[in-house]
């Protein structure tokens, strides 16, 4: 390189020094003063997070403590057993179900001394419980029973729901067995209050070891039937309207199921030539498109309740529908009667829930006969509001969905509670199950 060319090459490195140590000072000004960029991040998501947890500490600190759902309520105390009338001074409530076969081997034959045979009453009552026959087992036989048998002493005070608005002490007398159907059921007999008996004028009720908390503050609306309640002209045809398109829904719910088990084991299983009741799946099918294009003749029954806390009036339609005279459809639904509320004088009911369980035993051969030959297929027995915040609790009779034998002629049922809201009834306690088979059939099994 030549001499006079060093001037040229010193300047331009001086020009880069400088631009250098210009862009050295400018990243040096352009670092921030409290931390890397995503320490700032991770500091500020810590203090929102901080933030928002005390706003909800304070929220809830000072925010009542919420009321518990009636659910919660009802079932604090415990469980809730079916009761029945079996006398004028006494009822009859089971504990357990099912608990051994009556035959050969069961409490009957256990023990140094037989039961005792419990005096029938000379009325009997409760039919559709069926525990006419009871019997006191050997004090000998008692440790074979289960705990609640064993701890529950004579003289023990439980508390019995006659109705939405009273209930009253009832003293234990002693456990019994009782037959049910190829079965025995362990429970007890207690005696109501000398003062008492003239309130029994219903045959079903709910037992409760312990007394269900109110709520707080109780509801003013009182639970009960709605005596003579008849839908207007407009009114029932609307109900009708809304109960076909719901059944024309529910048919094709049905079918589709039926369609996709069809090859099923099972569904081959159910369509047995000889001792079926029921028509075959294709014949069910056709039976259903009538009933979709309006063939079928519909019937039907409505009670009116006070069931909710709106105190507007809840009905409880029971509906069948029939070909050839013969019942192929059974409905259960809730219908919300806004009429009886003074800013709609003039609506219509509206279809809230329904259950049609019963229509898909009978297309898959689980039901026994006889079945839909009336409309006491489900059964409102009585209704409570133990918790006292307007939302009923409905003790309800159904007659099963199916059968222990393919060829047993008579029906299972069952005595349960439930819990009413406007999407559908919710189960509460453990339901009270009997068949009704014959002592005989027993021998069989």
């Amino acid at each position: 390189m030549r001499p006079r060319h060093y001037k040229w090459l010193a300047a331009a490195a001086a020009v880069y020094l400088f631009l250098m140590w210009s862009a050295y000072r400018w990243s040096v000004a352009q670092r921030p003063t409290d931390g890397p960029l995503f320490d700032q991040i991770n500091r500020k998501g810590y203090a929102r997070l901080a933030a928002e947890r005390a706003k909800a500490t304070i929220a809830v600190e000072e925010s009542p403590t919420p009321e518990p759902a009636a659910e919660v309520r009802l079932s604090a105390p415990g469980p809730a057993y079916i009761a029945a009338r079996y006398d004028a001074t006494h009822v009859v409530f089971i504990v357990t179900t099912d608990t051994e076969t009556r035959f050969p081997s069961s409490p009957l034959r256990r023990g140094t001394d037989a039961p005792t045979k419990v005096a029938a009453p000379s009325q009997p009552s409760a039919p559709l419980a069926g525990l006419q026959e009871l019997w006191q087992p050997d004090s000998h036989a008692l440790h074979f029973f289960p705990t609640i048998i064993q701890q529950t002493k004579p003289g023990d005070e439980w508390t019995l729901s006659l109705n939405s608005g009273l209930t009253i002490p009832i003293t234990i007398d002693h456990p019994i067995i009782a037959p049910t159907g190829c079965s025995l059921a362990l429970g007890f007999l207690a005696s109501i209050p000398p003062e008492q008996p003239a309130n029994l004028s219903r045959e079903y009720f709910v037992v409760r070891h312990t007394a269900v908390e109110s709520a707080d503050p109780p509801t003013a609306t009182q639970v009960a039937e709605v005596p003579n309640w008849k839908p207007t002209p407009s009114a029932a045809r609307q109900i009708e309207q809304q109960l076909n398109a719901r059944m024309r829904a529910e048919l094709a719910r049905i079918d589709d199921r039926l369609r996709s088990n069809a090859n099923s084991p099972g569904a081959s299983a159910n369509e047995m030539p000889v001792a079926n009741p029921y028509p075959r799946l294709k014949e069910w099918l056709r039976a259903d498109r009538a009933l979709t294009r309006g063939e079928g003749t519909l019937d039907y029954d409505i009670r009116a309740f006070r069931i909710t806390p709106d105190a507007n009036p809840r009905l409880f339609v029971r509906a069948r529908w029939k070909l050839a005279g013969s019942p192929v459809f059974l409905m259960a639904a809730w219908f919300k009667d806004a009429s009886a509320a003074n800013v709609k004088p003039d609506a219509q009911p509206t279809l809230l829930s329904a259950d049609s369980n019963w229509s898909l035993a009978m297309r898959e051969g689980q039901t026994a006969t006889g079945l839909g030959d009336d409309l006491n297929f489900q059964t409102i027995l009585n209704q409570f509001d133990a918790d006292h915040d307007g939302w009923a609790e409905l003790l309800i009779h159904s007659y099963d969905n199916s059968t222990q034998q393919s060829d047993a002629p008579s029906r299972s049922t069952t005595i349960a509670l439930y819990l009413y809201t406007d999407k559908g009834l919710v189960p509460m306690k453990m339901p009270f199950r009997r068949d009704n088979q014959p002592p005989e059939s027993c021998l069989d099994q």
